[in-house]
């Protein structure tokens, strides 16, 4: 490939990374505030709900890449799906913001179609992020530069896309609730951002058939990863094991933060419409960030980028307690230092556990790649489920209810939900991984170069 077909290359995949982002973009933002404050589900309920969710799809993650893996299309491994979940992802969109109390539902009917909607959802994104990945090593081979390249121009996209849905996303929804209601605006501008996932995924697919040879029908039974190679291949990689838990614990207090911001502007500082801004300004400094931290990070290593960045993350997290619960440009200002701080190991994506992948297979002769770019979605899930949890639960907790009256002592407790929980998680995080993880840099290479070396005699035999 020509430097210029290179370049061509990443920008089609950036593109369609960025769309996709978008498409999904504010689909989690705004999920718990929905069904407290239109469903009028408590918070309670609202988290045992999505902690099910979660679970759920968790569980699924766990077979998405046997599932990708074992899939027989004439098309190859990945393109087709992009072609189904162009159409698929965006009904799940959907569904998740469903006005459910217009059905005259029980409570636990409605709660049962966020499961089924949120599990769809969940999913899908499964199977978007390991084709994703599978593109990018279809791409780049074992040239680790280009996948540095792929993986920083990603992280990118996905800032760049964030500001979009950060500056659109609530005034879309503000602006459409005069028209449509209050609860069916939340519906419709999921709708009209999911237009960015049709098209993204339409396009990855035209640009992965270019590399996605088809897979044989007839090919052995014995090369598909099944759920237990996936269960040995981390079993057997204790590397792969200290990724995942470390990520999986970072994904647990990022998405605490997540989960339970809108109440800071709803409640804490009676500014629902400044969250925009401070999430457009937050998502700015991201931009910034992912353009500028990918350079620090190759400079101090991949082992390096993630222990300090969490631990700079866990000091703005607990900066956030301290100051933030005056001042919403406080919160806001430590809000764009834990994101810079997340950018200097998340630009990395994928290739922590491909590296981890490159070492099982130099160590044992067992290609489990796919299954080590599969795992990738494993801590986000767990994340995404122990988040919302312990941001819900510490809601109820705290003694949140629609509508209530705000006190004092509730804005001191949900500042230490908000900041203190996720900066202690993230501060473990960093001990694990920081103790634990031993592959460096060099090593990574040396594994891909020896992996490459290995795959192309096998074929010229």
């Amino acid at each position: 490939m020509t430097a210029e077909n290179q370049k061509r290359e990443i920008s089609k995949y950036t593109l369609a990374v960025f769309l996709q982002t978008v498409g999904s973009g504010i689909t989690m933002t705004y999920m718990n505030l929905f069904m407290t404050d239109y469903l009028m589900i408590s918070a309670a309920a609202v988290s045992t709900t999505l902690l099910i969710a979660k679970l759920l799809d968790l569980v699924m993650s766990f077979v998405t890449g046997p599932i990708v893996e074992g899939a027989r299309f004439k098309k190859g491994k990945y393109v087709p799906w992009m072609y189904i979940l162009c159409i698929a992802l965006p009904i799940c969109f959907s569904l998740t913001f469903l006005d459910t109390n217009a059905l005259h539902f029980p409570v636990v009917v409605r709660c049962a179609i966020i499961i089924l909607a949120y599990v769809g959802y969940g999913v899908g994104m499964s199977i978007v992020m390991i084709c994703r990945g599978g593109f990018l090593q279809l791409m780049s081979g074992a040239d680790m530069g280009k996948r540095g390249i792929f993986s920083a121009r990603q992280a990118q996209a996905t800032a760049a896309a964030t500001i979009i849905c950060s500056f659109l996303g609530l005034r879309l929804i503000l602006f459409l609730q005069p028209y449509v209601g209050e609860a069916n605006s939340y519906i419709m501008a999921v709708l009209i951002f999911a237009i960015g996932m049709f098209v993204g995924c339409i396009l990855m697919g035209k640009q992965g058939g270019k590399y996605d040879a088809p897979i044989p029908a007839d090919a052995k039974a014995a090369n598909r990863v099944t759920f237990k190679d996936m269960m040995a291949s981390v079993a057997g990689n204790g590397q792969m094991l200290i990724v995942i838990i470390a990520l999986a614990l970072f994904y647990v207090a990022m998405n605490v933060f997540t989960a339970i911001q809108a109440y800071y502007f709803r409640y804490v500082i009676d500014d629902y419409a400044f969250m925009s801004t401070s999430m457009t300004i937050k998502s700015a400094f991201a931009f910034v960030a992912a353009l500028i931290m990918p350079k620090l990070g190759k400079k101090i290593g991949k082992k390096n980028s993630m222990v300090w960045g969490m631990i700079l993350y866990a000091v703005f997290e607990f900066g956030i307690m301290v100051f933030g619960q005056k001042s919403k440009w406080v919160f806001t200002l430590c809000s764009c230092g834990f994101t810079a701080a997340m950018y200097m190991f998340s630009s990395f994506g994928v290739n922590y556990l491909l590296d981890c992948g490159e070492y099982g297979y130099f160590k044992t002769g067992k290609d489990f790649r796919a299954v080590a770019m599969a795992m990738y979605n494993v801590p986000m899930k767990v994340g995404f489920a122990g988040g919302a949890a312990i941001g819900g639960y510490g809601l109820a907790l705290i003694g949140y209810q629609a509508g209530m009256e705000i006190t004092e002592k509730f804005i001191h407790d949900f500042m230490i939900v908000i900041g203190v929980i996720p900066g202690g998680i993230t501060l473990l995080a960093a001990l694990v991984f920081w103790i634990g993880y031993k592959i460096t840099d060099d090593d990574a290479r040396k594994y891909a170069q020896a992996n490459a070396e290995k795959d192309a005699a096998k074929r010229a035999a």
